[in-house]
């Protein structure tokens, strides 16, 4: 004879499933940040500039790089408080399209694919953050929406209860075999 468990302790094995997952999100995180050398070893692409080898939403995969290694025609994550930009503003990313080593100071010009014409200025290599290594098309697109200040998370928070009323629902309406005994221990009338 099986038992029903309880609502509420299909509500707790439920939020614990929720939990571990975010644990092992995080530990993946720290991994990958601590296997490639970077803070930020996954970026979203936020913009068209880099069509067609990236699009918006694709996912980039980085490693922090010796800038004395990078060549033409690498893709790079660039700090752009350089440009004027706000300090703790987006990466860019976008494709080297020349290299000028003046006296031993290398300058880095960068272009996105997309764009009429180069960025502005030159990148010095403390303003590299790291070179993309790979991508991964749409995956981004996840990220980009938890970016959005209300629907982001809000439909986070949503899709949780969802599925957590729905599992609920599911075990509370599902059918008993013959003689299995109810949630609460009362026979049945």
């Amino acid at each position: 004879m099986t038992q029903n468990k309880s609502w509420k302790r299909e509500l707790i094995e439920d939020v614990a499933v929720i939990a571990l997952a975010l644990v092992v999100i995080w530990g993946t995180g720290i991994g990958l940040q601590i296997y490639l050398q970077t803070p930020t070893p996954l970026l979203a692409v936020e913009s068209g500039s880099m069509e067609p080898a990236l699009y918006r939403g694709d996912f980039v995969i980085v490693r922090a790089v010796d800038p004395t290694t990078l060549r033409v025609g690498d893709i790079i994550i660039y700090d752009a408080t350089s440009l004027g930009f706000p300090s703790g503003s987006v990466p860019i990313v976008h494709r080297i399209i020349e290299i000028q080593d003046v006296s031993g100071q290398l300058y880095f010009f960068t272009k996105g694919d997309n764009n009429p014409g180069p960025d502005y200025g030159n990148r010095t290599a403390d303003d590299i953050i790291a070179k993309v290594i790979g991508s991964v098309r749409y995956l981004g697109f996840l990220t980009l929406l938890l970016l959005e200040p209300i629907v982001g998370w809000s439909s986070v928070i949503v899709l949780i209860v969802v599925f957590l009323v729905t599992s609920v629902l599911c075990d509370s309406f599902s059918p008993r075999e013959e003689g299995e005994e109810l949630e609460n221990n009362e026979p049945p009338a």
